[in-house]
């Protein structure tokens, strides 16, 4: 309850507690972690790496904005659809950024 300074954390059962958010935080560390692993070992071309790169940039101006579009929907009560598009789509970003980071230049 204190570790994340939610007042009612652990009043909604195991899946709500910190115990449960701490778990995931580790599994999803050690995923991306062997993901890394995994495209240590793979190649990529120059061009498709500075390709990757150049949408890297482009995709943190997008990903901002899908975040502020998805608070404002928060606030008028259209619900978290928007905020987790934005979410999901800027964490699918990471892995092909780090698989473009990780990887072998041809």
């Amino acid at each position: 309850m204190l570790l994340f300074g939610a007042e009612h954390a652990a009043s909604g059962g195991f899946y709500n507690g910190p115990l449960f958010t701490l778990l995931v935080i580790f599994i999803t560390v050690f995923v991306f972690l062997k993901f890394c692993g995994w495209a240590k070992k793979q190649s990529m071309s120059a061009g498709a790496k500075k390709g990757i790169y150049i949408l890297t940039g482009v995709g943190v101006v997008a990903f901002n904005v899908m975040y502020s579009m998805g608070n404002s929907a928060f606030k008028q009560g259209e619900g978290l659809s928007m905020a987790t598009i934005a979410v999901v789509s800027a964490l699918l970003w990471v892995f092909i950024f780090s698989y473009a980071l990780m990887s072998e230049t041809k």
